[in-house]
C-alpha cells in the first residue's frame, strides 16, 4: 500500500467547488473596481493576491478534510492469548528468609521466568498486603512490568498484613474488563497467614467474573522463620512483636481450604523447593480457552497530516484578510497561532470544580506568555491535586502542560544561563515522564521527552564550551600575570643597578658638596647598558598591552552598546597606560648622568603601578575562585529534582479504571534511557511510601 493515503478520499469532491469559488471572487472583484470608478477612482483597496490567499486556503481545508495520512503502522488485532494479571503479596512476612534469599524475591523471580515465556498474554501486576495498588495495567509491554516488578516491596501498599481479598477485588473491579470474560487469569503469589478476608465475598467476585485463579504457595509450612527487618539506626534485626521474635510460615492448610471452596480456583504450594512460575502456568492453562479472534491482517495506522493543513489555512486566511501594512505583524502573530496550535497544550479531564478553574487559570497563563506564573501556577495545581486523590487522567495533562512551562523558560535561559536552562529542561523531563506515566496513552508526552533530551544535549554540551572557554581565559589570564611580575623583575633589577652605581650620588646631605662626575668613560657604557635594558622593557609592555587589550574584548559581551562598559581589565589598561608612559620618559632620563636620580624616581613609579595592577588581578582571580566553589557546593545542595518526588506515582494515583484506557491502546515502549532519573524517582517513591507505611502501621494489629 501507498505510504501516503486520504483515508476519507470522498471528502475531495469539495475540491470542485472551487472552481465557482475562484468565479465568485473574481466577480466581487470586478465590482469592486467597477464602484470605485464610479466614485471618482483611487487607489484599489483589494489585492488580487488576497482572492488567491483564499482560494488557496479553501483547497487546504477540504484536504484536510479528507484526512492525509503518512507513515503508515501496523498495529495487530490478533487475540489469541489470554490475560493474566499476577497479584504479588509483598507483606513484611514475605520478607521470610526459609526460601533463599527470600520468599519474595522468589516470587519475584517466578513472575519474571511466566513473563520470559509469554508471547500473546497481556499481563498485569499488582502488589497487596492489607491494602492492593495497581503498579501496571494490562499490557503487551513486558518490560514494563519487569521494571514496574523492580519497584515492589513492603512499601509500596499503605498497610500491613495480608488480605487476599483486596488483591481479587483490585483485579476484577479494575483491571480485568467485561468484554474479556472468560479468558482471564489471576496468579497469586503468597505465603498465607491471611488478616481478615471475607472468604465467601471473594468468592462469589471470581465466579462472578468468570476469573481464573492460579494460586501459589510460597515458604516452609513446617518450621517457621524469622522476620528479618532493617531498624532505625541503619542496621539489620529480627520484627518482635510484644517483646517476642515473630516466626512466620507458609499456611498451607488456609490455602487449600480457600482453593476447596471455589472450582475456579487452584492451589499449588511450591513450599521451599524451586520453581518455575512459566512452566506452571503453561500447564495450569493449557486446557483453557482462548480469544479465537486471529485476524493476521491487523489495523493500518497513518500519522495524520490534516492538524498541519489547517494551521495552514489559518495562516493564509489570516494573511488574506490583513493583507496591506501591518502584514509583517499580521503574519508574525499567524505564524505564533500556527505554533500555539502545534504545541497545543494537553487539555483537562474531567474534575472538580476547584482543579478546574485552578487549571485554566494556569493555561491562560501559558497561552499568554507568561511562563513562569504558568509554571507556579501548574505547580500549585498539582500540588493539590495529588493531595486530594484526583484521577491520573486529571493529573496527566496538569505535568504536560507544567512540562511545557518549564521547555519555554528552559529556552530563554539557553543563550544568557544554560546552567539555569539545563536544570529546568531536567524538571521538564520529569514532568514529561510524569504525565507518561499518569496517562500512557498520551503520546505527545513522549515526543516532548525526546524533543527535551535533544535541548538537554544542547544545553550540556553549550556549559561544556563555556567551560573549556573560561579555562582558556583563566590560562590567558595566568600568562598575563606571569609577564607582568617578570617586567615588574626586570623593572626593579634596573632601579637597584642604577642605585649602585653611584650611591654617594642619591644619599648625599644637604649643604654638603656633590661629589664630582664620574668620567665620561664610566658613564657613557653604563648610560647605553640601561637604556637598553628599558628599551627591552619596553617592547616586553607592548605585548603584554596587546594580550590586556585582547583579553579585555574578549571579556566584554559583544551585543553591549554600552561605551561605559567596565571589565575586570579595564582599570589594569588605564594604570598600564601610565607604566609605558613612564618607561618612555626613563629612557630619556636614563641617557644623561645628571637624571638618573629623576630615573630612579620614574623606575619606582613604575614598579608601583605594576604592583597595583598585579594586586587587583589577583584579587580578582581569588575572588572568582572562591565564587566558583561557592557555586559548585551550592550546585551540589540543589535539589533540581524539586518536583520528582510529585511526578512519580504514588500505589494511590495508579489505581483507576485501567482497564478501559488499556483497551483502547497498549502501553508504548518505555524510553528510560534517562536511568539517573528512574532512580532518582524510585528513591522519592520509596521514601513516600516508608513514610505513608509508618504512619499507618499502628492501624493494624499484625503489621507482616
Amino acid at each position: 500500500m501507498s505510504e501516503f493515503v486520504f483515508q476519507w478520499p470522498a471528502a475531495l469532491a469539495l475540491l470542485v467547488l472551487t472552481v465557482p469559488l475562484v468565479r465568485l471572487l473574481g466577480y466581487a472583484r470586478k465590482q469592486r473596481l467597477a464602484v470605485i470608478k464610479a466614485m471618482g477612482g483611487g487607489r484599489p483597496t483589494h489585492r488580487r493576491l488576497r482572492d488567491v490567499l483564499r482560494v488557496l486556503a479553501f483547497v487546504c481545508l477540504v484536504l484536510a478534510l479528507a484526512r492525509p495520512g503518512y507513515a503508515p503502522r501496523m498495529e495487530s488485532t490478533s487475540r489469541t492469548g489470554r490475560d493474566v494479571v499476577f497479584a504479588l503479596d509483598v507483606s513484611r512476612s514475605m520478607l521470610a528468609q526459609d526460601v533463599p534469599p527470600s520468599r519474595l524475591e522468589v516470587a519475584k523471580q517466578g513472575i519474571r521466568d511466566a513473563l520470559d515465556q509469554f508471547s500473546n498474554q497481556r499481563a498485569g501486576l499488582i502488589v497487596y498486603a492489607g491494602s492492593a495498588s495497581i503498579l501496571c495495567p494490562l499490557t503487551h509491554d513486558y518490560a514494563f512490568v519487569r521494571y514496574m516488578l523492580d519497584q515492589a516491596h513492603p512499601r509500596t501498599v499503605d498497610f500491613g498484613g495480608t488480605t487476599v481479598q483486596s488483591a481479587i477485588e483490585k483485579a476484577v473491579d479494575q483491571v480485568f474488563i467485561a468484554e474479556r470474560e472468560g479468558v482471564q487469569d489471576l496468579v497469586l503469589l503468597t505465603d498465607g497467614e491471611d488478616n481478615g478476608s471475607r472468604v465467601e465475598s471473594t468468592l462469589e467476585r471470581l465466579q462472578e467474573s468468570a476469573v481464573d485463579c492460579l494460586l501459589i504457595g510460597i515458604g516452609d509450612p513446617q518450621q517457621g522463620s524469622p522476620i528479618p527487618i532493617d531498624d532505625a539506626a541503619g542496621g539489620s534485626g529480627l520484627l518482635e512483636q510484644d517483646g517476642r521474635t515473630v516466626y512466620t510460615q507458609l499456611d498451607d492448610e488456609a490455602l487449600r481450604e480457600l482453593a476447596a471452596a471455589s472450582p475456579r480456583i487452584q492451589y499449588l504450594p511450591v513450599g521451599t523447593a524451586p520453581f518455575n512460575l512459566g512452566k506452571l502456568y503453561q500447564e495450569y492453562a493449557q486446557d483453557l480457552p482462548v480469544d479465537a479472534n486471529t485476524s493476521e491482517s491487523g489495523l493500518r495506522i497513518y500519522q495524520e497530516a490534516a492538524p498541519y493543513l489547517l494551521s495552514l489555512a489559518l495562516l493564509l486566511l489570516l494573511l488574506s484578510e490583513c493583507w496591506g501594512a501591518q502584514g509583517l505583524q499580521i503574519g508574525q502573530l499567524a505564524i505564533g497561532l500556527c505554533a500555539l496550535c502545534l504545541s497545543s497544550p494537553q487539555e483537562l479531564s474531567a474534575a472538580s470544580p476547584a482543579i478546574e478553574s485552578a487549571f485554566k487559570q494556569a493555561l491562560e497563563s501559558l497561552n499568554s506568555g507568561d511562563f513562569e506564573s504558568a509554571h507556579n501556577e501548574f505547580s500549585e495545581v498539582y500540588e493539590y491535586a495529588s493531595t486530594h486523590d484526583a484521577a491520573p487522567r486529571t493529573l496527566a495533562p496538569i505535568q504536560f502542560n507544567r512540562g511545557l512551562s518549564l521547555i519555554q523558560l528552559a529556552q530563554a535561559n539557553a543563550e544568557t544561563n544554560p546552567q539555569t536552562a539545563l536544570d529546568l529542561a531536567q524538571n521538564a523531563t520529569l514532568a514529561f515522564l510524569s504525565a507518561k506515566r499518569y496517562q500512557s496513552e498520551l503520546d505527545r508526552a513522549g515526543k516532548r521527552l525526546e524533543f527535551t533530551a535533544q535541548l538537554i544535549t544542547q544545553l550540556e554540551a553549550q556549559i561544556a564550551a563555556q567551560a573549556q572557554a573560561d579555562a582558556d581565559l583563566q590560562a590567558q589570564m595566568e600568562q598575563l600575570i606571569e609577564r607582568l611580575q617578570a617586567l615588574l623583575a626586570q623593572q626593579s633589577k634596573l632601579r637597584q643597578s642604577l642605585i649602585a652605581t653611584d650611591p654617594s650620588r642619591f644619599n648625599h646631605v644637604r649643604r654638603k658638596p656633590a661629589p664630582p662626575e664620574p668620567s665620561a668613560e664610566i658613564v657613557r657604557p653604563l648610560s647605553q647598558s640601561m637604556v637598553a635594558q628599558q628599551n627591552t622593557s619596553i617592547a616586553d609592555s607592548v605585548a603584554i598591552r596587546s594580550q590586556m587589550e585582547a583579553l579585555n574584548q574578549q571579556l566584554t559581551p559583544p551585543a553591549l552598546e554600552l561605551t561605559d562598559f567596565e571589565t575586570v581589565l579595564t582599570e589594569p589598561l588605564r594604570l598600564f597606560s601610565t607604566v609605558q608612559a613612564q618607561q618612555a620618559q626613563a629612557v630619556k632620563q636614563l641617557s644623561a648622568w645628571m637624571h638618573w636620580l629623576d630615573a630612579r624616581n620614574s623606575l619606582q613609579i613604575i614598579e608601583q603601578k605594576i604592583q597595583e595592577i598585579l594586586d587587583q588581578l589577583t584579587s580578582d582571580s581569588d575572588q572568582n575562585s572562591s565564587e566558583s566553589e561557592e557555586y559548585e557546593e551550592m550546585e551540589e545542595d540543589y535539589d533540581y529534582m524539586e518536583d520528582s518526588e510529585e511526578s512519580m506515582s504514588s500505589s494511590e494515583a495508579m489505581q483507576g479504571d485501567f482497564a478501559a484506557a488499556s483497551e483502547m491502546q497498549a502501553l508504548p515502549e518505555p524510553n528510560y534511557s534517562a536511568e539517573d532519573i528512574l532512580l532518582e524517582e524510585q528513591g522519592n517513591l520509596q521514601f513516600r511510601q516508608q513514610k505513608r507505611a509508618a504512619a499507618n502501621a499502628a492501624q493494624v494489629e499484625n503489621d507482616y
